[in-house]
């Protein structure tokens, strides 16, 4: 990750209309576990297993906050903020090319209102605002409402689609790739 002269406190929940982006919690793998035991969920996600027992998201916590003590990832929860409901995750993970991966995971319940956008929105904002770049995701190719979060959030198709494997699917399939235009 690269920085600019702007310091964001990367330790504040940030705060959108509808949803708040904040640090993870051990206490949160109960609803992890809950949102992620769907296979229309880990199928689309690359690291999350299928089923995902509160044991298995606890270790999944606890894995995020290690990667963003030593590795600098930077991985929140997504809260609803009319009622503290947990509904996904995002982060932003550093690549050893220099890039950095974009991804998320909603619960089914909270698809198709906007959630995911204005979640990605804030935390891509805090991202800009900190000069974190280049940022790439990618989506599997049969989840494109994915990929149309992903382009209102200013990525493009690179035409790269290699195939990625799924823990929830355990196999892989193909994933187009995307890069976040600058400006």
């Amino acid at each position: 990750m690269h920085g600019s002269d702007t310091v964001i406190d990367w330790t504040r929940p940030l705060n959108g209309e509808r949803v708040m982006l904040r640090l993870l919690k051990l206490e949160d793998s109960g609803w992890i576990s809950h949102g992620t035991t769907n296979r229309k969920v880990t199928d689309m996600t690359g690291r999350i297993p299928y089923p995902n027992p509160p044991l298995g998201a606890e270790l999944y916590v606890l894995t995020c906050q290690a990667a963003e003590a030593n590795r600098g990832d930077r991985v929140r929860a997504i809260i609803r903020k009319a009622d503290g409901a947990g509904m996904g995750m995002i982060g932003l993970h550093p690549r050893k090319d220099g890039a950095v991966e974009f991804g998320y995971w909603l619960g089914e319940p909270y698809w198709g209102q906007g959630y995911a956008t204005e979640a990605a929105k804030l935390l891509l904002d805090a991202a800009d605002a900190d000069g974190i770049a280049p940022i790439v995701a990618g989506h599997y190719a049969d989840n494109p409402a994915s990929g149309r979060v992903l382009e209102k959030m200013g990525f493009a198709y690179t035409g790269e689609v290699p195939r990625a494997f799924s823990s929830g699917r355990l196999a892989s399939a193909p994933c187009p790739r995307m890069l976040r235009r600058q400006g």
